[in-house]
């Protein structure tokens, strides 16, 4: 639903990246953060760097430990968006022992420096280069657990989420065009609407309920903690991003020129579509994820490890065909 309003409204349904703090946080952060971001407030997540992209295993943003007891983290982090509206920042960088970690950063912490980019989509929070110049960190705000696993275990239920985020999106299209369409034919425009009109809204109706179904198992998946989780997060995520760019770039033609208009809500929905092709992950990226994980053999399990199970997750649930 939120989706189907604007697609820029695709964190109001929960915390958004805040679920890191609240389920990985030590007491003292999640005191700090959880209550404030209820309240309306929004994470941000920093985890992407210019000369990796998202590939988390070569993040050079780095920790230097403090003669009081704190660590100083100095690096950049890329395409980070809600880059001024963020209250606090999960960052990830490497401890002083060269582990990956994650900490919550209050995004008014000496040392942080934003660099604007405007994009052509998602435009409705600000969007760019996030420098750090030995920003303070200290112990209580760093959260519990490996960051590469704490990251796959976010991913893998965050995913399903902003994908029906996106299918919302095409849906209010679909909605739009079959209005439009019944309009015209009622006022005597259109005589009769042509098979091939038909044939595109019967086959991305099936197309967007069939990717919202995929992302619905996903989400159920990944709350249950199935080891399957992350699997079904990265390719739902990625196919049916596929899919609502797919069906409203085909939609779009039926509703003639005036789906090209600037000022047209099609038209805006389209620019954040193709925004989420990059956002949260690549989708040829995703792609690739599971179909590793489709082909790791008994010698190669242990380069596919399971993700984590949240600590606040419900009893296990069975996967069925």
């Amino acid at each position: 639903m939120c989706g189907y309003c604007d697609i820029d409204l695709r964190d109001t349904f929960g915390l958004g990246h805040g679920r890191l703090i609240a389920r990985h946080g030590g007491a003292q952060t999640r005191q700090r953060w959880i209550p404030r971001l209820l309240a309306g407030e929004l994470a941000g997540i920093a985890v992407t760097e210019p000369h990796g992209g998202s590939r988390p295993a070569e993040t050079q943003t780095c920790a230097v430990a403090g003669p009081d007891g704190t660590w100083k983290v100095t690096g950049r982090k890329s395409w980070i968006s809600r880059l001024t509206e963020a209250a606090v920042f999960v960052l990830f960088f490497r401890t002083p022992d060269g582990g990956l970690a994650a900490a919550a950063v209050d995004a008014t912490q000496p040392g942080l420096h934003r660099q604007p980019i405007p994009p052509t989509g998602l435009a409705g929070w600000t969007w760019g280069v996030l420098d750090l110049d030995e920003v303070k960190i200290r112990q209580e705000d760093v959260l519990h657990g490996d960051g590469m696993l704490l990251l796959r275990e976010h991913f893998a239920g965050y995913r399903p989420l902003v994908t029906a985020t996106a299918l919302g999106g095409a849906a209010a299209v679909f909605d739009a065009v079959t209005a439009r369409l019944s309009a015209r034919q009622a006022a005597g425009d259109l005589h009769r609407l042509r098979d091939s009109a038909l044939i595109t809204l019967g086959r991305t109706h099936v197309q967007l309920a069939t990717a919202l179904l995929g992302a619905v198992t996903a989400s159920y998946l990944a709350e249950g903690g199935h080891p399957a989780a992350e699997l079904w997060g990265a390719a739902t995520k990625a196919h049916g991003i596929d899919t609502a760019n797919s069906a409203t770039a085909e939609l779009a033609l039926l509703l003639g020129a005036s789906g090209f208009r600037a000022d047209c809500r099609t038209a805006k929905t389209r620019r954040d579509l193709g925004g989420l092709l990059y956002a949260d992950g690549i989708h040829d990226s995703l792609y690739r994820t599971a179909g590793k994980q489709h082909t790791a053999t008994k010698d190669s399990a242990g380069d596919v490890t399971a993700v984590p199970a949240p600590r606040d997750r419900p009893a296990s649930v069975a996967m069925t065909a």
